[in-house]
């Protein structure tokens, strides 16, 4: 079983089960005779080491043998010394060294782009001019979307079939939403690359704050107020200066953001989540299996009066239209602010330096609801360009990298990973024992330290072909395992990401595993809709200003209604229509 599962969460998975199965289906009925999707695992049926690939003869050990060449393009910007060790970069490092000398696959790099816009504008100028595209190539929705309709990219359902982990088909027939945005006419074209789904919003309260005036951590929304209230008017501190605030919240880009967020009390007062500022965000089934959208809901005034009040009374942060996530989190971090809500990895950015701010459930509404918004499962999507001779070797790879996770009974696994990526890397073995950081306080020497200068830290292993190995909810249950016993047996990647948290990040992993079944999912997938792209910015600005417009008393609560129309007149109502039309052909 993958991570912990609720009965909303269930209920959700049992009816898109059912909608991925038909999409199989079709997949395995197609006729199509584009390469790759009939009889032709390996993408062109002159090729003889497609069909005689060694991943079918061994898929733990295989090696291509004269190396084969394959060509990618990437987003990366380095960040941190700790991503390579010295004379090592993306292009040329531990892992891409072990892919060639490994497996034979000899990776080079046709291009690299700092941010994610310049890297999709260079792949849509090379569709434009026609030019050969990677052979690999990892592509955001918009852009997958673009490839697809371009014809660029080879389906993938004979591959998947014949080469994926048992496992990995598991995992998209559980969460079968995944592969919607890459699906067209029963062929599948891409690969998704997942999100751990750990993110998930809790609330951090300063607890000396609450010990200094005796009130306890809110559960309701009526007492979250009257602790806003308290952190901001009763000298919570005892410096006797007017100098704290309730709630610290960035309300710049809408109520949902990475951390900062205000998703949790929008989810207290609806089952619905709103998003200003980008209309892919969030859309809900209704009892008649229609998209309906958040952010107009009528339920969202309820959430909007709420916040209108506590601006109005000083409890929030006067700043919070116009600042984003970070700039929002500094008065928490510099002890301002009572109240933050964000991941339960703000234990380390940006809490690290206030070890007071303790991690809670969110609260609960008037109706007795919760909830929060749950971030998309994917990230992009690694995709093949119809040329590309050796798909099979590259679905090999990805299959043992996840194998890491699935562990031993996976066909795919390699007991190469068992320990960890790289040693020398991200884990050092000493006297026996895996050490995955504090390698200095483990007492490892010096000359095996990954960063020669850092006795803490690890090198950072990069995976240019998928981004990441994580598996959606997989690492739930290693929270708990943890934090009973910090020195319990590390049973595959997934655990070991989890055993590396602080107490207090372990204690905020098991408060969100706890609301899990109150998480909000946004059900449509697809790229932006024709009118979304043509009107897009005009409802977006629309929805942004009305919100702020409200909360800051600008315009009365009711002017939602008003603002809810005029959303509608000026497209809208096609943009619904557009994105149930997306749903019900995904759907079928």
């Amino acid at each position: 079983m993958i991570g912990q599962r609720s009965s909303k969460q269930n209920r959700m998975k049992i009816l898109l089960a059912a909608a991925l199965s038909s999409v199989m289906a079709l997949s395995a009925c197609s006729s199509n005779t584009e390469p790759g999707t009939s009889g032709d695992p390996g993408g062109n049926t002159d090729n003889p080491s497609a069909t005689e690939s060694p991943v079918l003869s061994d898929p733990v050990g295989f090696k291509y043998d004269p190396p084969i060449s394959v060509t990618t393009a990437m987003v990366f910007e380095q960040q941190t010394a700790t991503d390579f060790k010295p004379g090592e970069n993306i292009e040329d490092n531990v892992h891409t060294r072990w892919l060639r000398d490994t497996l034979g696959i000899d990776l080079s790099f046709d291009f690299i782009s700092p941010k994610r816009e310049d890297h999709d504008t260079k792949m849509r100028l090379m569709l434009a001019g026609k030019n050969k595209l990677p052979d690999v190539m990892k592509a955001s929705t918009v852009l997958a979307t673009d490839l697809i309709m371009a014809k660029k990219v080879m389906p993938l359902n004979d591959l998947i079939e014949t080469y994926l982990s048992p496992n990995l088909k598991a995992l998209y027939e559980e969460y079968p939403g995944v592969l919607y945005p890459v699906t067209k006419d029963g062929n599948i074209y891409g690969l998704p690359n997942m999100y751990a789904m750990d993110e998930g919003t809790i609330m951090w309260v300063r607890q000396d704050w609450l010990d200094n005036l005796g009130l306890q951590a809110p559960t309701t929304i009526e007492e979250f107020e009257e602790v806003i209230r308290a952190f901001t008017e009763d000298d919570p501190d005892g410096n006797g200066k007017d100098d704290t605030l309730g709630l610290a919240v960035s309300l710049k880009d809408g109520p949902y953001q990475w951390m900062s967020s205000a998703d949790s009390l929008v989810g207290a007062f609806s089952d619905h989540m709103a998003q200003t500022g980008d209309m892919r965000m969030f859309w809900s089934e209704d009892a008649d299996g229609n998209l309906e959208y958040g952010t107009i809901h009528p339920s969202m005034k309820d959430f909007l009066a709420a916040m209108n009040k506590w601006m109005a009374n000083g409890w929030i942060d006067p700043e919070a239209g116009i600042k984003d996530a970070a700039k929002a989190s500094e008065i928490a971090a510099s002890g301002q602010a009572g109240i933050i809500f964000g991941p339960y990895w703000m234990n380390g950015y940006p809490l690290s330096g206030v070890p007071e701010f303790q991690p809670y459930p969110n609260p609960v509404g008037p109706k007795g609801g919760a909830g929060r918004a749950e971030k998309a499962m994917v990230h992009d999507y690694t995709m093949f360009s119809s040329e590309f001779e050796h798909p099979e070797a590259i679905i090999g790879y990805i299959s043992k990298l996840y194998a890491t996770n699935f562990g031993v009974d996976d066909p795919y696994y390699d007991p190469f990973f068992k320990n960890g990526w790289h040693e020398g890397y991200d884990y050092v073995l000493h006297d026996g024992k895996v050490v995955r950081q504090d390698f200095e306080g483990e007492g490892v020497p010096q000359d095996k330290w990954p960063v020669p200068d850092d006795g803490k830290t690890a090198v950072r292993v990069h995976f240019p072909l998928t981004g990441s190995t994580f598996i959606p909810y997989l690492g739930d249950d290693a929270f708990q395992k943890f934090k009973d016993n910090p020195d319990a047996e590390i049973l595959n990647a997934m655990e070991a990401r989890v055993q590396a948290s602080q107490p207090r990040q372990l204690d905020a992993g098991l408060v969100r595993i706890s609301q899990n079944d109150t998480a909000i999912y946004n059900r449509f997938g697809g790229a932006p809709t024709k009118t979304m792209e043509s009107k897009g910015e005009l409802l977006s600005k629309l929805e942004t200003e009305s919100y702020l417009k409200i909360i800051y008393g600008d315009q009365p609560v009711d002017y939602f209604d008003e603002f809810v129309r005029q959303w509608r007149a000026n497209g809208g109502d096609q943009v619904i229509q557009e994105v149930n039309e997306w749903y019900k052909e995904m759907a079928k």
